[in-house]
């Protein structure tokens, strides 16, 4: 199994699953950008520590999914953008990954996994040691098996959010079907992609087992922690779109409260129950996406400096803190590997 017990998982660790399938092995940066946007989509890649690049990708294609296996080898930036036309599921073997999906910000690891949503931009930091195991998933099919499946509307798309707990319940028993097709598929009896009742049947079972074990706006949150999962209220995107239009000004919560129309103690219990953080800690973590862009996309003039005071932050060691632990890796980090593009 990937992962049933630490031992299983550092057995894992020391080789490749789906080794008979490899899509490629390289040590150029170019190269496995390019062979990765074939299968997966365009997408920028930069080496952000200082270990070797040996980056490679073994890939098992079914028809409606793929089950992949990734890593780079070192510190990685990898930004994609939009996906498009799939959902990727992703779970760290070893290591750990930051990922910035739309609005929805964490870590995987240790156990932990997500799914990344197709129709927002996405950029991730892979720590040095990261190797995943991903589930690929065609975009139209989940949202179909969705629509039968849990009810999901017409007019409505999924939104996964935030990591999972694979370790334990159902999580684990979603691993571990995984798992059985990679083994099968080891001993020669490739399960998906195949012209058969079973195949697709598999494949269905696949995608709804990703439905079943990772929150989504089709299920409500954990109970005991008051947060929901579903679409954020008019409240929420009313003041999300007051804070984006004044980022660049010193604005308050009470100034947030009055555009919205509501009570400072409404506006921060609703950001507590939809987005898990205060509407201040959501200012904080816009003006540091506002700083990544920057940096990321840099001019000749382009310092950490002038960036970070650009957007309001004055304290250069606390900024480039936040920095770190918001994209994984320090400003002058992104700031050194834009240019070097």
């Amino acid at each position: 199994m990937v992962l049933a017990k630490n031992r299983d998982r550092e057995a894992i660790s020391r080789s490749a699953p789906l080794s008979k399938w490899p899509l490629f092995k390289t040590s150029c940066l170019d190269e496995a950008r390019e062979k990765v946007a074939r299968v997966y989509c365009d997408h920028r890649l930069n080496m952000v520590g200082k270990g070797q690049f040996r980056a490679r990708q073994n890939r098992l294609a079914g028809s409606a999914v793929s089950i992949n296996f990734l890593e780079y080898g070192t510190k990685a930036h990898i930004a994609p953008g939009d996906l498009g036309s799939f959902y990727l599921f992703q779970f760290p073997l070893r290591g750990n990954a930051s990922i910035c999906n739309g609005s929805n910000h964490h870590e995987i690891g240790g156990g932990t996994g997500s799914t990344l949503n197709p129709d927002c931009d996405t950029r991730m930091i892979w720590d040095e040691k990261c190797a995943q195991l991903m589930l690929q998933v065609d975009r139209r099919t989940l949202e179909h098996q969705a629509r039968a499946f849990f009810g999901l509307p017409e007019e409505r798309h999924i939104r996964f959010s935030g990591p999972t707990d694979l370790l334990k319940g159902m999580g684990h028993a979603f691993i571990n079907l995984l798992n059985y097709v990679i083994h099968e598929a080891s001993c020669g009896n490739v399960m998906i992609g195949c012209d058969s009742v079973i195949s697709r049947q598999l494949e269905q079972t696949l995608i709804l087992g990703l439905l079943e074990t990772h929150p989504h706006n089709l299920k409500r949150g954990d109970a005991t922690s008051g947060r929901f999962n579903g679409p954020a209220p008019k409240i929420v995107r009313q003041a999300e779109a007051y804070i984006e239009a004044h980022l660049q000004q010193s604005i308050t919560v009470a100034d947030i409260a009055l555009a919205t129309g509501v009570s400072v103690r409404t506006l921060q219990s609703t950001f507590r129950a939809y987005r898990d953080r205060s509407p201040l800690e959501v200012i904080r973590d816009m003006k540091l996406e506002k700083a990544w862009i920057d940096l990321s996309n840099p001019t000749p003039q382009t310092t950490v400096t002038n960036t970070a005071t650009a957007w309001g932050f004055f304290h250069l060691g606390r900024f480039a803190e936040q920095y770190r632990q918001k994209f994984g890796c320090t400003p002058k980090e992104t700031l050194r590997q834009s240019l070097h593009l």
